[in-house]
């Protein structure tokens, strides 16, 4: 039952990936350009922290939990990041088809990375304890939330944390350093961290009354 619902899952997010995709396909105005193009690009770096989560539930040696862990955590921020791209939605005779693309978007995005947070959580919990397990959990939606800011303002993405890391880190720490100087920044961070934190604690609940029937 477990193993069929998980199967049910993936296939209900491909699902939302492919109803992203052919909203943009089938726009007469503008197919597979604005917005389908970036989308697309989006969506597939969404999925990749849903990857890395899978390989890190189901691996057996401990000693991979780390590099998997990593690359689960630098391209985590991509998922939630789909949600700052409704600021890309402009009123237009297609607006209704732009709502639901980015709709669906934003929801594909948001649920990967709350179920690969749920799949690390869980190992880890399970290898080391439900301290562990919580502490990487609040740890990653803080750090998740500074990703997405420094993707949406800075223009870094997940690719630039291996090509340019020393860039990417004296970025982030200039404005870590001086929060308050960038106030639209500190906010949306902080309202990224809210929301995903929110989803994740809504979807941990639910995963627990489920267990307990």
């Amino acid at each position: 039952m477990t193993e069929a619902r998980g199967i049910l899952l993936v296939v209900a997010l491909m699902a939302t990936t492919a109803l992203t995709l052919a909203l943009g396909i089938t726009d007469p105005a503008a197919p597979l350009t604005y917005p389908t193009k970036f989308l697309v690009w989006n969506l597939v770096l969404a999925w990749i922290p849903m990857i890395f989560a899978v390989a890190f539930d189901l691996v057996e040696r401990r000693l991979w939990l780390l590099p998997l862990g990593l690359g689960w955590l630098a391209f985590l921020p991509n998922a939630p990041y789909l949600v700052t791209d409704l600021v890309h939605l402009g009123e237009g005779y297609e607006l209704w088809r732009h709502v639901l693309q980015y709709g669906f978007a934003a929801w594909t995005g948001i649920l990967l990375g709350v179920v690969s947070l749920l799949l690390v959580h869980k190992r880890i919990e399970r290898d080391f304890g439900g301290v562990w397990g919580w502490l990487v959990a609040v740890l990653s939606v803080g750090l998740c939330a500074v990703g997405v800011v420094i993707g949406r303002f800075q223009r870094w993405n997940s690719w630039d944390l291996v090509t340019r890391p020393d860039a990417v880190v004296a970025a982030t720490f200039e404005w870590v350093r001086s929060p308050l100087s960038y106030v639209q920044s500190t906010g949306v961070a902080m309202a990224v961290a809210a929301f995903f934190g929110l989803a994740y604690l809504t979807i941990w609940a639910l995963n627990g009354l489920y267990s307990r029937s």
